[in-house]
């Protein structure tokens, strides 16, 4: 999972691209909160005196299993929704995007050790919205893009519906309050883990530092100079820099946005066979299709 930022910049580039700015204007807290995909069970009960809650476990599921069938369901639940909750769908969709195609990127550079893989992208989106935007990560509070308000309900419902349906070994009841409070968690949380003059990150490093966003020292996080890496399930060799798979993620899922936004207008059993194929059945988390089983092995961590 790329982090939060630079999940806010991939689908408002993708709506740019789409020629849908005006759901930047309209519904961009449903944008941003949907960029954020699964990624904010693992906020659940996030904080140190919590017990571990179950929303890690439910966003591992969403992240490796039955991908394809719950993000299809999630399109077809779109045509009966308000515009804010498109967007939470289409945001939800972007991320898988991102992280299909970025995420062996990240896990070979990061290794599986702790919260290196939160260290390495908290860095990617210092570089991202430096480089997008001209703006410090540190300095620019990311809570303010997901505070989900009035949207917490809606969401909580449709995400529940789905949770319900395609994932195992899930009690309705069980479901419903920890969408809601992973929700919240994610919005504490980055208002917690802002640290615009730094003083978090020095007095509790140890508890902050590989989550909250601080200067950047002049490693090449990102692989600007095309160095071979090596697919963290395949073992492939690549020299694609992250701004590559970047912008291959934006080309892919551009072409998705086109049909979904014509399915949204005029649903047809065509057009969705068309989405169905164009997401198919991948992992989040390896970027491979389900049916090989790949795991996440090779590394050669840089942080």
């Amino acid at each position: 999972m790329p982090n939060i930022w630079t999940h806010i910049l991939f689908i408002d580039e993708l709506c740019k691209r789409t020629d849908k700015e005006e759901l930047m204007e309209t519904s961009s807290i449903g944008l941003h909160i949907g960029a954020q995909g699964p990624d904010p069970f693992f906020y659940h009960q996030f904080w140190p005196f919590l017990p571990k809650g179950d929303g890690e476990d439910i966003g591992m599921q969403l992240h490796t299993e039955n991908c394809g069938p719950f993000l299809v369901d999630m399109v077809k639940k779109g045509v009966d929704q308000k515009h804010e909750m498109q967007a939470f769908i289409l945001g939800f969709i972007s991320h898988h995007y991102l992280d299909r195609i970025t995420h062996p990127y990240v896990h070979y550079h990061s290794g599986y050790e702790a919260n290196k893989h939160q260290l390495l992208e908290v860095a990617i989106d210092t570089f991202m919205l430096e480089k997008k935007l001209g703006l410090k990560t540190w300095k620019t509070p990311a809570y303010k893009e997901i505070r989900p308000k009035q949207l917490i309900e809606p969401i909580t419902n449709l995400l529940t519906e789905l949770i319900d349906k395609h994932l195992a070994h899930r009690e309705r009841s069980s479901i419903q309050p920890i969408v809601r409070q992973s929700y919240k968690h994610m919005y504490q949380a980055q208002v917690v883990l802002y640290d615009p003059r730094g003083w978090k990150n020095r007095w509790f490093s140890s508890l902050v530092s590989a989550f909250s966003h601080k200067p950047l020292d002049d490693k090449d996080y990102v692989n600007d100079s095309h160095n071979i890496w090596y697919h963290s399930a395949t073992n492939q060799p690549y020299q694609e820099s992250f701004i590559d798979l970047y912008e291959r993620a934006l080309e892919e899922g551009s072409e998705l946005f086109s049909i979904i936004f014509e399915y949204w207008s005029s649903p047809s059993h065509d057009l969705l066979e068309e989405i169905k194929i164009k997401i198919s059945n991948i992992s989040y988390d390896t970027g491979r299709p389900l049916y090989e089983n790949q795991t996440n092995r090779f590394s050669s961590p840089i942080v």
